[in-house]
């Protein structure tokens, strides 16, 4: 398969893609709210905050520009969409933050410049990153829980972007674009010169890729710290008195 024919076949996919995470929000609303009664959930109270949360997501992810920090090449940008999944996730469980990413890639998709390479790395970035610190706080509503859960999942996150960029993104996007891989060290040598030789797709992922994920989760990691509680307070207020839908943090 050529690059023409693996742009087509994308262009596809794409489409493929989207009607099949439709599906996927539809199916977690429905097993969300089957289980509202065990959780004493607010139904009214949880669709209203997902879909804030989720259209501040989108915001952040497709209508404000993403931004680079000056040590890295055009393709690696900085986006804070996780945010919003984070506060809802630490109100409503891993269900609510799963919707938003969903929702935020679902409405990304259909303008992808990455033949949708870059929407899934994203989206499989943000699971890896919020999910298992969501979970971990669920399991227990403490504050050390949110600094060992996000310590868990940044460390995983790092990581795992580190192996995507390596085996799918740059080779894909030099094959995809028919942009030879000595053009794109080129473009990260002549930013940081160390990131060349035979082995400078690892020291891409090292110098760069890693620095730059580990910045963005601690921005999204202080905001989200800042904004948690009085958020957590404000919407608690919001609605029936005996809406029990967050659970009281321990001390």
């Amino acid at each position: 398969m050529d690059s023409n024919e693996l742009k087509a076949f994308m262009g596809w996919f794409k489409w493929v893609l989207f009607a099949l995470m439709i599906v996927a929000v539809i199916l977690l609303v429905f097993f969300s709210i089957r289980s509202f009664k065990k959780k004493k959930v607010n139904p009214s109270k949880f669709i209203a905050v997902t879909g804030i949360f989720a259209a501040l997501s989108v915001l952040l992810y497709v209508v404000i520009p993403d931004f680079g920090l000056g040590f890295t090449p055009f393709w690696l940008k900085v986006h804070l969409d996780e945010i919003p999944m984070f506060l809802a996730g630490y109100m409503y469980g891993p269900l609510s933050a799963i919707m938003i990413n969903l929702t935020k890639t679902l409405i990304k998709l259909p303008m992808s410049s990455t033949a949708c390479v870059g929407e899934i790395g994203d989206f499989i970035f943000s699971l890896i990153f919020v999910i298992p610190a969501v979970i971990l706080y669920e399991k227990r509503r403490k504050l050390s829980s949110v600094f060992i859960g996000t310590g868990i999942s940044t460390a995983a996150h790092i990581i795992f972007a580190m192996i995507f960029n390596v085996y799918v993104m740059v080779p894909f996007f030099s094959y995809f674009y028919n942009y030879p891989l000595e053009g794109l060290e080129k473009a990260c040598s002549a930013i940081i010169p160390a990131v060349s030789g035979e082995n400078w797709i690892w020291m891409y992922a090292l110098i760069m890729v890693a620095p730059m994920n580990l910045i963005k989760d601690a921005i999204v990691f202080l905001v989200v710290l800042l904004l948690y509680k009085r958020l957590h307070i404000l919407i608690n207020r919001i609605g029936s008195r005996n809406d029990n839908s967050i659970p009281k943090e321990q001390n």
